[in-house]
């Protein structure tokens, strides 16, 4: 048991490290440091630590809370990979995700590669790509955006560029403004984003006043799956929360 929460514990940390040299650090890769060091520390004192009954007490509250965890990031995941755009909405929103400099990350691309799709069956649709400028970002997320669709043949006249949006919820918010303004009555929407996103981008769509909300989910790599869905149910669990 010692020898394997230390090595579990190791190979966390290297993991986070080598995530944050791929890509812009975040917290999905602060917890999972997080947890590389308590299992080190656990897995090198284990002995020591399980002579305490306080920290025997602290261990069920963790392992209660880990399973919680999990459960609920099955339920994201779920809620993820079912699709439910019909190919005849007014209008798509992208939702921005990390670009390095100018670059658009991987996950990016995966979102608007399924855009891209989605064009293809429906080329009519507005497609609105919403995001600012973040950490690490030499360009705004919704101009790396444009240009990558552009590269692959959607029209100008096709993409509204949002650029002001520094969240989930902003994204939302400031799409709507646009596209308000855009259409006489009412309209539907189709979000764009990965597995993990899907469900809290369709949520804050209700939220901020989207009435007809239909969603598409692009994929995720393996090896952002941790990170991804740890970030993501602190995000799920402040939606509920705070709203």
């Amino acid at each position: 048991m010692k020898r394997l929460f230390a090595v579990l514990g190791a190979a966390l940390i290297v993991y986070s490290v080598i995530l944050s040299m791929m890509q812009n650090f975040d917290i999905g890769q602060i917890m999972i440091l997080a947890l590389g060091v308590m299992f080190t520390i656990y897995g090198l004192f284990y002995k020591r630590m399980e002579r305490y009954a306080a920290f025997r007490i602290i261990k069920r509250i963790v392992i209660a809370a880990m399973c919680a965890e999990a459960v609920l990031v099955g339920f994201i995941a779920y809620s993820g990979v079912h699709d439910t755009a019909r190919y005849d909405e007014d209008a798509v929103v992208v939702l921005g995700a990390g670009v390095h400099g100018d670059q658009i990350s991987l996950p990016l691309m995966q979102r608007l590669d399924k855009a891209l799709e989605y064009y293809e069956r429906n080329p009519d649709a507005v497609m609105v790509v919403t995001g600012g400028k973040g950490f690490q970002e030499t360009v705004t997320e919704a101009e790396a955006m444009e240009r990558y669709l552009l590269s692959k043949g959607v029209k100008q006249e096709s993409i509204i560029k949002e650029e002001n949006a520094t969240s989930t919820n902003e994204n939302m918010k400031f799409s709507k403004e646009i596209l308000d303004s855009r259409f006489d009555g009412s309209y539907s929407i189709a979000v764009i984003t990965n597995n993990f996103h899907i469900y809290r981008g369709v949520q804050i769509a209700k939220n901020e006043g989207f009435k007809d909300v239909t969603h598409l989910h692009a994929g995720l790599e393996w090896y952002n799956l941790m990170p991804c869905y740890l970030r993501e149910s602190l995000a799920v669990i402040k939606l509920w929360v705070l709203g």
